[in-house]
């Protein structure tokens, strides 16, 4: 694995927001919604990997025309789950730097600056592990073997740990600023 991963540890916590209604605060949780569309993708491509090292034909419901999958079918059906997720992932992230992250900067204090800053920080993280799955996806494309596999599934593992961690440390710091600044 060539990625570092995050230290949960030096995350700067955002300043408790004063006055924020019940109301409010049920509109900033609207970003968990689209982090739970994203964890329930995770979740699929996990129970893929779980077929796919109990060895079972995986890609038959996409491909029932073809009644022996092989192994290397399963990996490159992997790989595409995982790419479409990437890109979803990556805008995601995308639509937050350009939308949301500025209008949280403008009207935040310093320390939800920080705060917004280490959340850029952190996509930098995933953007790297999403790079580095899509190569080695690509390259199971080219050519299946378990070394590959075991490659391509450790950074998917590495991307399930970062991205879970990161979602929830982002839905308990802009809980309350989106409410009031976004939604609000």
């Amino acid at each position: 694995m060539t990625t570092t991963l995050i230290d949960e540890s030096t995350r700067p916590k955002a300043p408790r927001i004063e006055g924020v209604t019940p109301s409010q605060r049920a509109g900033g949780r609207h970003l968990a919604e689209f982090h739970r569309m994203h964890l329930q993708q995770f979740d699929q491509i996990r129970a893929l990997i779980d077929r796919i090292e109990a060895g079972e034909p995986v890609a038959d419901q996409l491909a029932a025309a073809i009644p022996d999958m092989t192994v290397a079918r399963n990996y490159r059906l992997f790989g595409a789950l995982c790419g479409r997720e990437c890109q979803w992932l990556t805008f995601h992230h995308d639509a937050e730097e350009s939308e949301l992250f500025p209008l949280l900067k403008a009207r935040g204090g310093e320390g939800l600056r920080r705060v917004v800053e280490r959340l850029i920080e952190e996509h930098r993280v995933v953007h790297a592990l999403l790079v580095e799955l899509q190569t080695r996806a690509e390259a199971m494309a080219v050519s299946a073997d378990s070394e590959r596999y075991e490659g391509m599934k450790a950074t998917f593992d590495a991307l399930d740990r970062v991205i879970r961690s990161h979602f929830k440390y982002e839905e308990a710091e802009l809980e309350e600023a989106m409410g009031l600044y976004w939604g609000g």
